[in-house]
């Protein structure tokens, strides 16, 4: 049998997509997208309440966790 997954916090994201189906991800205005992605404005906001398409937030969020790998590993062979 397969242990339990882990836990995780809300909005947390393991693989790069995001739960966007808790309501204060909406909003009844439309607002331009926070990534100035050139789209049509968007309802959605992220979790710090600011607009974002749903493939934006998600597309950024894939980018930091690549560039925090990154300088990770440069410090660690820094280091070595």
């Amino acid at each position: 049998m397969a242990p339990p997954a882990p836990e995780r916090e809300p909005d947390e994201p393991q693989t790069g997509l995001l739960d966007w189906s808790d309501r204060r991800h909406w909003a009844r205005t439309e607002l331009p997208c926070r990534y100035q992605c050139g789209g049509t404005p968007t309802q959605l906001r992220d979790s710090k309440g600011s607009p974002a398409h749903k493939v934006c937030a998600e597309r950024a969020i894939t980018q930091q966790i690549q560039e925090y790998a990154e300088a990770y590993e440069n410090e660690r062979l820094r280091l070595a």
